[in-house]
Formats: C-alpha cells, sequence, structure tokens
C-alpha cells in the first residue's frame, strides 16, 4: 500500500508539467526574451528580444561565433536552445548557445511546479553549472 501512495504522489507532481506548459515566451535575467517551441519530439528556443543592454554584439549579429561563416547572421530569431527531450517534467538532452561567448553548451530546462509561469534554465560545462530564472510573458 505505501508503495501505490509513493507512485501515486510521484504522479501527482509530474502531471502538472506536460511538453505543452514549456511553449511560449520566457524572459531571463537582463530582459532577453527566449521562445521556446517544439518541432517534432524536440524543442527548440530563439531569441524573441535582446536585452535591453547588452553585454556584447552590440551590432545584433552573432559576432563570437567561432565559424567565421556564422558572424553575419542576425541575433534575433536566432536558435538558442537545441534538441531538446520532455522527459520526467523536463527539457534535457540538448544544447544551449552562448552568444556572448559564441560557446555551446549542455542544459536542462525545468518549470518551478509551484509556479509554472517561472523556470530555470540551467548551463553546464563538465561539472559546473549556471542556472537562469526566467518569467512567462504572456503577451
Amino acid at each position: 500500500m505505501r508503495f501505490i501512495f509513493i507512485v501515486f504522489l510521484s504522479f501527482l507532481y509530474n502531471s502538472s508539467i506536460t511538453p505543452e506548459t514549456y511553449i511560449g515566451k520566457w524572459q531571463i535575467e537582463g530582459g532577453s526574451i527566449i521562445e521556446i517551441y517544439k518541432d517534432g519530439n524536440r524543442f527548440y528556443g530563439k531569441i524573441n528580444k535582446r536585452a535591453e543592454r547588452p553585454i556584447s554584439n552590440l551590432n545584433g549579429l552573432d559576432n563570437n561565433n567561432p565559424d567565421h561563416n556564422l558572424r553575419q547572421r542576425p541575433l534575433l530569431g536566432m536558435d538558442i536552445l537545441n534538441d531538446l527531450n520532455f522527459e520526467d517534467g523536463e527539457l534535457s538532452g540538448g544544447t544551449i548557445y552562448n552568444a556572448d561567448s559564441g560557446k555551446t553548451y549542455t542544459v536542462k530546462v525545468w518549470i518551478d511546479t509551484d509556479n509554472t509561469d517561472t523556470c530555470y534554465i540551467r548551463a553546464y560545462k563538465g561539472f559546473l553549472f549556471k542556472t537562469f530564472e526566467a518569467k512567462r510573458v504572456n503577451h
């Protein structure tokens, strides 16, 4: 009986977060907005709005990309979250591109189960990581 109760609680915990919960626009610290969308079974996130005061790429182009052929592409509309899978209520297994440094990191995204208008984006470099909070944009 105890096992059934634990399984039931686990189901309730994860059932409120569905793949569709992630779809939409999310404003991260600093003011940038990332739009998360689904293509097939994978999730992606593109830059919908840049920060008010960007720290690099002031001309709005991907200046720091290690591929010199991509340095003239505009940041707006560019995918920075790539190939994420929905599993156990989270998005993981993909990458995030940091246009400020031109580097790509593994990433995990999850939504706060107590407030589905808040999500967290965690970029990993080996065992080190940095987590960003994002708030849902409803317009």
